[in-house]
């Protein structure tokens, strides 16, 4: 099979397309042939870095490893005490670090769930870790709810797409901001106002907010606290909270990390089957090494409308 692995840290050159044996299951473990995958900004981040600061210590990975994080596939293997899958079934879930390979080894007790067949598997490659991270962001630690005033900055990219529909679901009052050209997208999710930031200053325009989402850089975030009200919270998957601004207001900050447990997936899947819960496919890439390489280039520099996902 094919597979991704770094030997270094740098630029998309990097990256390396390898032969390596297709893995077998032991008792507990499921293989799956992997439909498709996310284009993530962890992978991009590792991939020019190495391991980030915010990382737990028990997932750094040593060299030589590979990349990815969310999934779709079909599963081919399971060891012979696997109860929760069966060869067929289709999937999707996390698989940390380990997606960019044409079969992905999984423990039958790790964050993946079975879907209906009906639904595409492809769109489904990119679901994950975009949606694990609106929901740590906007539901968890936000606490988002009816009556409440949300701002979500980046809402255009693919953890942005799901926090407008997570926060307008649960009855919040939605503000986005992204670009002028993405404002109809980020209003057919469900946002109730945007904000263009390369024009207009969020900090003059909106104040008093239950919850801030940032999910852009650490300006923005920095800039954020200023338009909570006392007693509100601030979140951030991109750019880590100021607990000195946070205190001088009396708001609660979090850095939001995205995961999910199985139950929690499977109500989004839930949602996302019933048409509740939509996922927007940017652009589509082969898994070959000048295709996976010009979406990490793209990602990096593009202006991001939904998820970039990787077709195997």
């Amino acid at each position: 099979m094919k597979k991704i692995m770094l030997h270094t840290y740098g630029s998309v050159d990097v990256m390396e397309m390898e032969e390596h044996e297709i893995p077998q299951p032991s008792d507990t473990q499921v293989v799956v042939k992997t439909a498709a995958i996310g284009v993530n900004d962890p992978d991009i981040v590792m991939r020019k870095n190495g391991p980030f600061p915010t990382m737990p210590a028990q997932l750094k990975p040593t060299l030589p490893h590979s990349l990815g994080q969310d999934f779709s596939g079909t599963v081919t293997a399971v060891g012979k005490a696997v109860t929760q899958f069966k060869v067929g079934d289709h999937v999707l879930g996390l698989a940390f670090m380990r997606t960019y390979s044409e079969y992905i080894l999984l423990d039958e007790k790790e964050i993946f769930v079975t879907i209906p067949e009906n639904l595409d598997l492809i769109p489904l490659g990119g679901f994950y870790l975009g949606v694990a991270t609106a929901y740590a962001a906007t539901i968890r630690d936000g606490k988002a709810g009816a009556n409440q005033k949300v701002l979500i900055h980046g809402g255009a990219g693919g953890v942005g797409s799901m926090a407008i529909q997570l926060a307008k679901n649960a009855g919040a009052y939605v503000i986005a901001t992204g670009r002028a050209e993405q404002a109809s997208y980020m209003k057919s999710l469900g946002a109730d106002e945007t904000i263009d930031f390369e024009s207009q200053d969020f900090t003059k325009l909106v104040n008093d907010l239950d919850l801030v989402v940032n999910i852009t850089g650490q300006a923005t975030l920095d800039n954020s606290y200023q338009v909570v009200k006392t007693g509100g919270k601030v979140t951030s998957v991109n750019g880590l909270p100021n607990p000195t601004l946070a205190a001088e207001r009396d708001i609660e900050i979090k850095y939001s990390q995205g995961f999910m447990t199985i139950e929690e997936l499977t109500n989004a899947v839930k949602l996302y089957a019933e048409g509740k819960l939509s996922l927007t496919i940017d652009k589509k890439y082969p898994f070959d090494l000048k295709g996976i390489k010009q979406a990490h280039h793209d990602f990096e520099y593009g202006h991001n409308k939904g998820k970039k996902i990787i077709v195997f």
